[in-house]
């Protein structure tokens, strides 16, 4: 594995990691709209979707060599 393939993999976890932290911690409690609960929400989703693609990437990658 190369350090471009092992950077990707890290930043990949770090990003499902921060994502699960977010998705872990919003409460829809007094003082928090709707619209900033979804919106924090759909952030949450759109890490999880990147941080994937990134893995998924890294073993496209690392099957090809």
């Amino acid at each position: 594995m190369t350090l471009k393939l092992i950077t990707t993999w890290i930043f990949g976890g770090i990003l499902i990691t921060a994502a699960a932290w977010i998705l872990g911690h919003i409460e829809q409690t007094v003082g928090v709209s709707p619209l900033s609960y979804g919106f924090v929400f759909f952030v949450g989703f759109v890490l999880i979707l990147i941080g994937g693609l990134a893995w998924i990437s890294v073993a496209t990658a690392t099957a090809k060599h």
